[in-house]
Protein backbone atom coordinates (compact mmCIF):
# COMPACT_ATOMS: atom_id res chain seq x y z
CA UNK A 1 0.00 0.00 0.00
CA UNK A 2 1.54 3.24 -1.08
CA UNK A 3 0.60 6.75 -1.06
CA UNK A 4 0.14 8.42 -4.51
CA UNK A 5 2.92 10.24 -6.10
CA UNK A 6 0.58 13.21 -6.04
CA UNK A 7 0.84 12.99 -1.84
CA UNK A 8 4.31 12.41 -2.14
CA UNK A 9 5.51 15.00 -4.20
CA UNK A 10 3.32 17.94 -2.30
CA UNK A 11 4.31 16.42 1.09
CA UNK A 12 7.82 16.66 0.09
CA UNK A 13 7.33 20.47 -1.13
CA UNK A 14 5.99 21.47 1.98
CA UNK A 15 8.58 20.21 3.81
CA UNK A 16 10.89 21.66 1.34
CA UNK A 17 9.59 25.32 2.45
CA UNK A 18 9.35 24.52 6.63
CA UNK A 19 13.41 23.83 5.69
CA UNK A 20 14.06 26.77 4.01
CA UNK A 21 13.44 28.64 7.51
CA UNK A 22 16.87 26.90 8.83
CA UNK A 23 19.07 28.12 5.55
CA UNK A 24 18.45 24.87 3.53
CA UNK A 25 16.24 26.63 0.79
CA UNK A 26 19.08 26.55 -1.91
CA UNK A 27 20.19 22.64 -1.53
CA UNK A 28 16.52 21.56 -1.18
CA UNK A 29 14.54 23.61 -3.57
CA UNK A 30 16.76 22.54 -6.90
CA UNK A 31 16.02 18.70 -5.46
CA UNK A 32 12.03 19.74 -5.10
CA UNK A 33 12.12 21.25 -8.45
CA UNK A 34 13.71 17.86 -10.10
CA UNK A 35 11.28 15.89 -8.21
CA UNK A 36 8.27 17.87 -9.31
CA UNK A 37 8.81 18.43 -13.13
CA UNK A 38 5.08 19.29 -14.66
CA UNK A 39 3.27 18.53 -11.44
CA UNK A 40 1.31 22.05 -10.04
CA UNK A 41 3.04 23.35 -7.39
CA UNK A 42 1.58 25.31 -4.28
CA UNK A 43 2.97 28.76 -3.89
CA UNK A 44 4.92 30.05 -1.24
CA UNK A 45 2.89 31.64 1.24
CA UNK A 46 4.16 34.71 1.89
CA UNK A 47 5.11 37.81 -0.14
CA UNK A 48 8.86 37.86 -1.04
CA UNK A 49 10.53 40.29 1.38
CA UNK A 50 11.79 43.32 -0.50
CA UNK A 51 15.58 42.73 -1.73
CA UNK A 52 18.44 45.66 -0.15
CA UNK A 53 20.55 44.77 -2.80
CA UNK A 54 20.19 44.59 -6.53
CA UNK A 55 18.28 41.07 -7.90
CA UNK A 56 20.14 38.92 -9.59
CA UNK A 57 19.49 38.20 -13.45
CA UNK A 58 16.09 36.68 -14.32
CA UNK A 59 18.22 34.10 -15.65
CA UNK A 60 19.82 33.36 -12.00
CA UNK A 61 16.60 33.80 -10.57
CA UNK A 62 15.03 30.39 -8.47
CA UNK A 63 11.69 28.96 -10.02
CA UNK A 64 8.87 31.45 -9.88
CA UNK A 65 6.42 28.75 -8.19
CA UNK A 66 8.83 28.07 -5.60
CA UNK A 67 9.91 31.47 -4.01
CA UNK A 68 12.76 30.94 -1.39
CA UNK A 69 11.14 33.69 0.78
CA UNK A 70 11.71 33.10 4.39
CA UNK A 71 8.90 31.69 6.61
CA UNK A 72 9.92 33.56 9.79
CA UNK A 73 11.17 31.23 11.88
CA UNK A 74 10.15 33.13 14.95
CA UNK A 75 6.58 32.84 14.80
CA UNK A 76 5.41 29.99 12.40
CA UNK A 77 1.70 30.80 13.19
CA UNK A 78 1.39 33.83 11.64
CA UNK A 79 2.35 32.79 8.61
CA UNK A 80 -0.45 32.68 6.12
CA UNK A 81 -0.71 32.73 1.98
CA UNK A 82 -2.76 35.49 0.97
CA UNK A 83 -5.68 33.80 -0.81
CA UNK A 84 -9.23 36.30 -0.66
CA UNK A 85 -11.76 34.08 1.20
CA UNK A 86 -15.28 34.86 1.74
CA UNK A 87 -16.62 37.38 4.29
CA UNK A 88 -18.40 34.49 6.27
CA UNK A 89 -15.00 33.34 7.39
CA UNK A 90 -14.73 36.76 9.28
CA UNK A 91 -13.16 36.51 12.97
CA UNK A 92 -11.14 33.23 14.89
CA UNK A 93 -12.28 29.69 14.98
CA UNK A 94 -10.59 26.51 17.58
CA UNK A 95 -11.55 22.97 16.76
CA UNK A 96 -9.69 20.19 18.39
CA UNK A 97 -8.97 16.53 17.29
CA UNK A 98 -9.46 13.80 19.78
CA UNK A 99 -9.48 11.19 17.52
CA UNK A 100 -9.38 9.76 14.03
CA UNK A 101 -11.84 8.45 11.57
CA UNK A 102 -9.53 5.77 9.97
CA UNK A 103 -6.04 4.70 9.77
CA UNK A 104 -4.59 2.83 6.40
CA UNK A 105 -0.77 2.17 7.30
CA UNK A 106 1.93 2.57 4.89
CA UNK A 107 4.47 0.44 5.68
CA UNK A 108 4.54 -2.99 7.54
CA UNK A 109 6.78 -1.85 10.05
CA UNK A 110 3.53 0.64 11.56
CA UNK A 111 2.66 -1.44 13.71
CA UNK A 112 0.84 0.03 16.70
CA UNK A 113 -0.09 3.84 15.88
CA UNK A 114 -1.19 6.52 18.69
CA UNK A 115 -3.31 9.51 17.20
CA UNK A 116 -2.27 12.36 19.71
CA UNK A 117 -4.62 15.08 20.00
CA UNK A 118 -4.58 17.93 17.70
CA UNK A 119 -6.19 21.74 18.70
CA UNK A 120 -6.29 24.27 15.24
CA UNK A 121 -6.55 28.19 15.99
CA UNK A 122 -7.25 29.59 12.48
CA UNK A 123 -8.61 33.87 12.19
CA UNK A 124 -9.48 35.74 9.24
CA UNK A 125 -9.42 39.56 9.56
CA UNK A 126 -10.08 42.29 6.27
CA UNK A 127 -7.06 43.35 4.80
CA UNK A 128 -4.79 45.13 1.80
CA UNK A 129 -6.51 47.62 -0.38
CA UNK A 130 -9.44 46.22 -1.57
CA UNK A 131 -10.65 44.90 2.12
CA UNK A 132 -11.05 41.33 1.49
CA UNK A 133 -10.84 38.54 4.28
CA UNK A 134 -7.69 36.96 4.25
CA UNK A 135 -6.26 33.93 7.00
CA UNK A 136 -3.93 36.20 9.17
CA UNK A 137 -3.10 33.95 11.43
CA UNK A 138 -3.47 29.68 11.79
CA UNK A 139 -1.67 27.50 14.21
CA UNK A 140 -2.26 23.52 13.94
CA UNK A 141 -0.54 21.65 17.35
CA UNK A 142 0.09 18.82 19.22
CA UNK A 143 -2.28 19.47 22.11
CA UNK A 144 -0.22 18.46 24.91
CA UNK A 145 3.57 20.40 23.89
CA UNK A 146 4.54 18.70 27.31
CA UNK A 147 4.69 15.65 25.75
CA UNK A 148 6.51 16.35 21.80
CA UNK A 149 9.51 18.69 21.03
CA UNK A 150 11.01 20.14 18.02
CA UNK A 151 7.32 21.11 17.15
CA UNK A 152 7.30 23.01 13.89
CA UNK A 153 4.02 24.05 11.91
CA UNK A 154 2.96 26.29 9.14
CA UNK A 155 -0.96 26.97 7.33
CA UNK A 156 -2.38 28.20 4.68
CA UNK A 157 -5.42 28.22 2.49
CA UNK A 158 -4.73 25.95 -0.55
CA UNK A 159 -8.00 26.65 -2.38
CA UNK A 160 -11.97 28.60 -2.27
CA UNK A 161 -14.64 26.50 -3.35
CA UNK A 162 -17.12 28.66 -2.57
CA UNK A 163 -19.27 31.23 -0.30
CA UNK A 164 -18.80 29.53 2.48
CA UNK A 165 -15.83 26.41 1.83
CA UNK A 166 -12.72 26.39 1.63
CA UNK A 167 -9.41 24.13 1.72
CA UNK A 168 -6.06 24.92 3.93
CA UNK A 169 -2.90 22.98 3.93
CA UNK A 170 -1.62 21.98 7.23
CA UNK A 171 2.36 21.15 8.13
CA UNK A 172 3.38 19.72 11.28
CA UNK A 173 6.84 18.55 12.71
CA UNK A 174 7.50 17.04 15.73
CA UNK A 175 8.97 14.21 17.64
CA UNK A 176 7.23 12.15 20.30
CA UNK A 177 7.82 9.08 22.07
CA UNK A 178 6.55 5.89 20.93
CA UNK A 179 3.96 3.76 22.84
CA UNK A 180 3.01 0.29 22.71
CA UNK A 181 -0.33 -0.89 22.30
CA UNK A 182 -0.79 -0.40 26.38
CA UNK A 183 0.17 3.41 26.20
CA UNK A 184 3.76 2.70 27.89
CA UNK A 185 7.12 4.07 26.29
CA UNK A 186 8.98 1.80 24.34
CA UNK A 187 12.13 4.12 25.02
CA UNK A 188 12.05 4.96 21.02
CA UNK A 189 11.49 8.87 20.26
CA UNK A 190 10.23 9.05 16.47
CA UNK A 191 10.57 12.27 14.18
CA UNK A 192 6.91 12.59 12.70
CA UNK A 193 5.60 14.60 9.67
CA UNK A 194 1.80 15.40 8.70
CA UNK A 195 0.71 16.85 5.98
CA UNK A 196 -3.08 17.68 6.45
CA UNK A 197 -5.63 18.88 3.80
CA UNK A 198 -8.31 20.08 6.03
CA UNK A 199 -11.90 20.94 3.92
CA UNK A 200 -13.73 23.43 6.00
CA UNK A 201 -17.52 24.38 5.46
CA UNK A 202 -18.81 26.79 8.03
CA UNK A 203 -22.44 26.56 9.00
CA UNK A 204 -25.17 28.22 8.08
CA UNK A 205 -26.06 29.72 11.64
CA UNK A 206 -22.26 31.02 10.96
CA UNK A 207 -21.44 29.39 14.60
CA UNK A 208 -19.36 26.75 13.93
CA UNK A 209 -17.27 25.36 10.84
CA UNK A 210 -17.47 21.56 9.76
CA UNK A 211 -14.05 19.89 8.55
CA UNK A 212 -12.87 17.35 6.89
CA UNK A 213 -9.39 15.84 6.96
CA UNK A 214 -7.29 13.97 4.81
CA UNK A 215 -3.84 13.50 6.90
CA UNK A 216 -0.51 11.87 5.37
CA UNK A 217 2.08 11.02 7.87
CA UNK A 218 6.17 10.15 7.48
CA UNK A 219 7.87 7.97 10.16
CA UNK A 220 11.27 9.26 10.30
CA UNK A 221 11.57 10.81 6.90
CA UNK A 222 8.93 7.31 5.91
CA UNK A 223 6.00 6.73 4.45
CA UNK A 224 4.13 5.91 7.55
CA UNK A 225 0.27 6.15 7.29
CA UNK A 226 -2.64 7.94 5.89
CA UNK A 227 -5.96 8.97 8.17
CA UNK A 228 -9.32 10.56 8.03
CA UNK A 229 -11.08 12.44 10.70
CA UNK A 230 -13.99 15.40 10.73
CA UNK A 231 -14.77 17.92 13.68
CA UNK A 232 -16.25 20.89 14.45
CA UNK A 233 -14.38 24.44 14.89
CA UNK A 234 -16.77 26.87 16.95
CA UNK A 235 -16.14 30.71 15.97
CA UNK A 236 -14.64 32.23 18.82
CA UNK A 237 -14.82 35.83 18.08
CA UNK A 238 -11.77 38.03 17.63
CA UNK A 239 -7.99 37.85 17.89
CA UNK A 240 -6.89 40.38 19.45
CA UNK A 241 -4.08 41.93 16.26
CA UNK A 242 -4.76 38.52 15.14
Amino acid sequence: MEPSPTRLIEFTLTRVLMAATAGLAALLFAGAIARAQAVRILPSQQKPIAPTTPQAPAAQMPHPELSPAPLNPGNFGSNTREIPLPEVFRGCWFGQVPAVDSMRPLSPDAGHIHWLTKTYTLCYRQVGYAGRWQLTFAEGSVANHAIVSDERQVMRVKSVAGPDRAELLSYLHFRAPQVNPFGMPTGVVNTLDELTHLHCAVAPDRTAMDVAADVFVENDGKPWVEMTWRARFIRIGDRPGG
